[in-house]
């Protein structure tokens, strides 16, 4: 596959996913979507759950820097139970990808300001980089 291929069909699924976020025939309750960084989605430290439950909380924060869901809300968003969630927020929190504070009734989640440079999440794009790199030696070698 070549980059330009690439190029032109991601933008044809972007297209095709801001079509979907519009569409309101049936409902409009869920209209839009989030912007989530590929480092994220596929961050090599982080379970499936926990991941979810990241985009979840960007979700509720829309354009704010905050958020206040219920753990009963992001259970329901996620699929999982409570308890679950309580523990994968836990994990989120013990590695420093999400801020949260209980000065509430509920539980109030901030994303932190050094996400972009997060030792973790750069070591995993580091990661990536690397294995492509010896998956494309491998393939001129012997292919």
């Amino acid at each position: 596959m070549n980059d330009l291929w690439l190029k032109k069909n991601n933008q044809a699924a972007n297209t095709y996913m801001d079509e979907v976020s519009r569409a309101n025939q049936f409902t409009s309750h869920h209209n839009g979507y989030i912007k989530v960084p590929l480092k994220i989605l596929r961050y090599i430290g982080l379970s499936a759950y926990e991941k979810l439950i990241l985009m979840d909380l960007i979700a509720y924060m829309s354009d704010r820097t905050l958020c206040y869901p219920t753990i009963e809300m992001i259970a329901r968003d996620v699929g999982c139970s409570s308890k679950s969630i309580e523990r994968h927020i836990k994990e989120l929190a013990d590695k420093k990808l999400i801020l949260v504070s209980q000065d509430r009734k509920n539980n109030t989640y901030y994303l932190p300001n050094y996400l972009h440079c997060h030792p973790y999440l750069l070591m995993s794009e580091k990661t990536y980089e690397f294995i492509g790199g010896v998956r494309k030696q491998v393939n001129e070698q012997y292919f």
